[in-house]
């Protein structure tokens, strides 16, 4: 890609950032997009091939941006056990759902967390280059915590049971606030939350390593 090509792409997705994060999916438009990025409209087609394809891009550069700034690994250094891998993981996670405090961040992850509930036809591009490995990870942990002829089943209820209390403090927010605000991820502070999201899920790991019927 000529550098005119990569100048006009990068100023096509900082548009379409501003512009998805102001107007959401169904108000945003090609014509204002490419207006604002300074580029016509078959430019827009040319990189991207649709509004929708390039929504998937402006959120795959946002997973990116958090994957790069909250790594999974976080804060490990050499000789980390299984169980440091495990809250390492839990903090990046709760970092991530935390975010900068940007306004433009926090609304284009709104979108993304749309997607997550009500997929587009665009959506599994973004399911196999960050969800997928990010979950395998955390099963790989979790095959390294349990006994190794616990179920496969259970290893995914395991799975799922981590990553549903990291996420819930994020989907739920305003109703936390409503029902204990005490608890609120702000009020508590990652840190907090991340071990007692670790602690918790020892404890249930350890009980599901004793049980053969889940």
């Amino acid at each position: 890609m000529s550098e005119e090509n990569s100048g006009t792409k990068q100023r096509i997705l900082a548009a379409a950032r501003e512009v998805f994060a102001e107007r959401g999916v169904a108000g945003a438009t090609v014509r204002e997009i490419s207006a604002k990025a300074g580029a016509n409209q078959a430019a827009v087609h040319y990189h991207f091939g649709s509004k929708e394809k390039l929504l998937m891009a402006v959120l795959a550069e946002l997973l990116l941006t958090d994957e790069e700034q909250y790594p999974v690994n976080i804060g490990l250094g050499e000789g980390a056990t299984t169980r440091d891998r495990l809250l390492a993981y839990i903090r990046s996670i709760l970092y991530r759902l935390v975010g900068t405090g940007d306004p433009q961040g926090e609304k284009l992850c709104k979108l993304f967390a749309h997607e997550l509930f009500d997929p587009s036809e665009n959506f599994d591009g973004l399911m196999e280059r960050f969800i997928r490995p990010q979950h395998s990870l955390l099963l790989g942990i979790m095959r390294e915590l349990l006994p190794a002829d616990t179920p496969e089943r259970t290893v995914h209820l395991c799975t799922a049971g981590v990553f549903g209390q990291c996420l819930f403090f994020d989907n739920m927010r305003e109703v936390i606030r409503r029902i204990c605000p005490e608890i609120a991820l702000d009020r508590l502070g990652v840190e907090f939350a991340a071990k007692f999201i670790f602690e918790f899920a020892l404890a249930g790991i350890e009980r599901m390593g004793e049980r053969q019927d889940v």
